[in-house]
């Protein structure tokens, strides 16, 4: 279930409200736990308002909003109520994780030492600096920085843990490091929990294998704060990217009034192009572009179809931008609208990636397709009459009759030596519709990756986290080792975890397609429909003929 938070005198008096009936009914004074029972006897009239409660931050002008789904509040309530003989908890034991911090050891083969700053010594060791966490929540730890003095840079964050299985079986998460030496080395680790709460520890890297496998301390961190939502991770800084996004308007509100009140509202310039293939010139500034490809909804038969489309946008800033111009879209009256004739497009550039760098991203996305696609309405899947249209399956791209599982498709990938092989291989035909689009490094218009699949929309926090999504399985496929294919009969829940532990590496990023997978489930559908589908027929219209 998702909430528009609208901030209003409706709401502002809800808020109140619900304060008021949380602090009466829901929470003991002392322990501060909500009471389920209670929960269930009301959730249908407070629901929304909870989640008003729930906003961690707002972006400029208000527009990003992280959020908890009533199902994620509730769960987390029943998972409370059910690890305490009583039917409260006291805050401190919901907010406390153990935890042990430990390295592993490799000695580096002699061919393969690097040496150091100084260029006189041979880094001989090897070793993964990690803070595992064996008990309680790994969600209640923020980050963990870990502070290396005689480094460049001299700390390595960790945002992001992942699920391993230590020396002795038992579980954990792990926070964690690899990095090489000459030495011994100290490290201070920094614990930064959910409410602000640091813990710092110290620990001396141990360069011998027996070493490091000696029994270590069990050590408590312990959140006396209250827990703040996780965030985002930023945009790195100097990443660029771009979007486009179909829009639909009234005849009446023509591309030069939606420009000039985008221009008003937001700033900067914006251009109307007079067609299609001038809009596709790059300028530095906003384009309103003609788009025939969209067909208008059967409610509003004579439309006016165009495509808002960014200039080169650069990390946070380019998201504020985003976010002001999304304002003045929805803003405006008589609204834009959208339907499932519509997408919403992103650009990635990958001008500083090698050829390999480039496999290894086209790698992620086919073996995670299937479950991405399910963070997406019915309409923007494989198999849909949209996606034949407009934004084919790369995986089903990459498959011949000679090759059938992610192993093979991979092994496809890896054997090709240049962009032009890889982007045949990925969008077969030379063809742009598809959800990964690999045309423009080939005819050099511009060096970027286009992720084509995602459904129209005006909803900021939809926007962003997309960007988002598509920069960091970029940047971190890029950065990372070749994936693994993974097992084909892999279950969709294994490869949800699989992609945002080892990929993505974001867990408030996480959350939102958890909550956007539990909202689509069922095959529902957010967008209106298209000439056609209002009687169970895909959207009919004509491709514009232009070149791929």
């Amino acid at each position: 279930m998702y909430v528009c938070v609208n901030v209003s005198l409706y709401h502002s008096v809800t808020i109140a409200i619900v304060r008021t009936t949380l602090s009466l009914f829901f929470f003991s004074p002392k322990r501060c736990i909500l009471n389920p029972d209670a929960l269930d006897a009301t959730e249908n009239f407070l629901a929304p308002a909870i989640m008003a409660l729930t906003i961690g931050k707002t972006e400029r002008r208000g527009l990003e909003i992280e959020f908890l789904t009533r199902q994620f509040v509730h769960t987390k309530i029943r998972q409370q109520a059910a690890s305490s003989d009583s039917t409260t908890m006291s805050t401190s034991s919901l907010q406390t994780v153990r935890f042990v911090v430990g390295n592993t050891y490799r000695k580096v083969p002699t061919g393969e030492q690097s040496l150091d700053r100084s260029g006189k010594h041979h880094k001989n060791h090897e070793w993964t600096l990690y803070v595992d966490i064996l008990q309680g929540n790994p969600d209640i730890i923020e980050r963990v920085s870990f502070d290396l003095p005689t480094f460049q840079p001299e700390q390595f964050v960790c945002n992001a843990p992942v699920a391993v299985k230590r020396p002795n079986g038992t579980a954990a998460w792990r926070f964690s490091t690899r990095q090489q030496s000459c030495g011994s080395v100290t490290a201070t680790v920094k614990l930064r929990g959910a409410g602000g709460t640091v813990l710092v520890v110290s620990h001396g890297i141990f360069v011998n294998k027996a070493t490091a496998n000696n029994k270590l301390a069990l050590q408590t961190f312990q959140e006396t704060r209250t827990l703040n939502p996780l965030r985002m991770l930023p945009l790195p800084v100097g990443q660029k990217f771009g979007i486009e996004l179909e829009l639909t308007a009234p005849t009446g509100l023509q591309p030069a009034r939606i420009a000039s009140h985008i221009q008003g509202s937001a700033g900067g310039h914006v251009v109307c192009a007079t067609d299609y293939t001038q809009g596709r010139q790059p300028v530095d500034s906003w384009k309103i572009v003609p788009d025939g490809s969209i067909v208008c909804s059967p409610h509003m038969p004579s439309c006016n179809t165009f495509e808002v489309v960014s200039p080169i946008l650069q990390g946070g800033s380019g998201l504020q931008r985003v976010s002001a111009v999304v304002a003045a879209l929805n803003s405006m009256q008589p609204p834009t609208q959208t339907n499932k004739s519509m997408g919403f497009h992103v650009h990635v550039d990958v001008s500083n990636l090698s050829v390999k760098q480039l496999i290894k991203v086209c790698q992620n996305f086919i073996k995670y397709e299937d479950v991405i696609d399910t963070f997406l309405p019915v309409s923007r899947r494989t198999g849909s009459p949209e996606c034949d249209q407009y934004f084919r399956s790369n995986k089903a791209a990459v498959g011949r009759i000679d090759i059938v599982d992610n192993r093979q498709r991979h092994a496809a990938l890896a054997a090709c030596s240049d962009v032009g092989s890889v982007a045949r291989v990925m969008n077969r035909g030379n063809s742009r519709y598809y959800k990964l689009n690999l045309q423009n490094l080939v005819t050099g218009r511009q060096p970027t990756m286009e992720f084509r699949q995602h459904s129209a929309t005006v909803q900021y926090p939809k926007i962003s986290s997309w960007i988002r999504f598509c920069v960091a399985l970029v940047r971190n496929s890029a950065r990372l080792a070749p994936p693994s294919a993974g097992s084909d009969g892999q279950s969709l829940e294994k490869q949800f975890d699989g992609l945002f532990q080892y990929v993505i590496k974001d867990r408030a990023l996480r959350n939102f397609y958890r909550h956007r997978r539990e909202h689509l489930q069922g095959g529902k559908e957010e967008e209106a429909c298209c000439s056609g589908c209002s009687d169970g027929a895909p959207c009919r219209t004509k491709r514009r003929k232009v070149d791929n």
